[in-house]
């Protein structure tokens, strides 16, 4: 692997994920992603245009004035074949939820894109979830059959500790994706415990 440059050696833990502002959306020039199109979505203003149009927001992680990833949230709702709550007296099939519409970081970056994942749980378990009912993350993760071989990002969010929407799907899924979820429950309350924890 060719240097990383500015982020050689970096910890990206100990460095601040920001929200997108107007001020910041001129990076992104020298931005390096594996999948090309997310480099495109950048610098071709489609994530600008769509905050505009408030249908998502973006935040990102620069190191100076080189972006080196970015993530998007946007409302969302799951909808699976069984009741995924059945045993908590809830029957229903689709229920509230944020979704990750996009998430890229620079190639040359190392863990960066786990870094951007957990923060963005954490955000959603304590600044959405007290505010409205949320209780899954989602994300429709990659599945590209035209590249050797496939390209499928279910791999990286099944070992976060996502899962099928729909385990039955083919491979080749129908769509260029397969949707996961992500509950949200069992953190915010081992978050309320500690917190109660914390103040007794």
């Amino acid at each position: 692997m060719p240097s990383s440059g500015k982020f050689d050696g970096l910890d990206f833990s100990q460095i601040d994920i920001e929200l997108l502002t107007p001020e910041l959306r001129k990076l992104g020039q020298g931005f390096r992603c594996i999948r090309g199109e997310f480099v495109t979505y950048w610098k071709q203003g489609r994530i600008h245009r769509e905050i505009d149009a408030s249908l998502c927001q973006c935040w990102i992680v620069r190191v100076e004035d080189t972006l080196a990833g970015y993530i998007t949230l946007l409302a969302d709702k799951l909808q699976v074949e069984d009741p995924l709550l059945a045993k908590e007296g809830v029957k229903y099939r689709t229920f509230p939820a944020v979704k990750i519409g996009l998430l890229a970081v620079d190639r040359r970056t190392k863990g960066l894109g786990i870094r951007l994942m957990d923060w963005a749980i954490d955000y959603v378990i304590t600044e959405v979830t007290p505010i409205i009912g949320v209780r899954f993350i989602t994300v429709d993760a990659l599945y590209d059959a035209d590249v050797e071989p496939a390209y499928d990002a279910s791999g990286f969010y099944a070992k976060l500790g996502f899962e099928f929407a729909i385990p039955t799907d083919p491979l080749p899924p129908v769509n260029p994706y397969r949707t996961m979820y992500f509950d949200l429950k069992q953190l915010s309350e081992a978050l309320v415990t500690e917190d109660m924890t914390e103040d007794s």
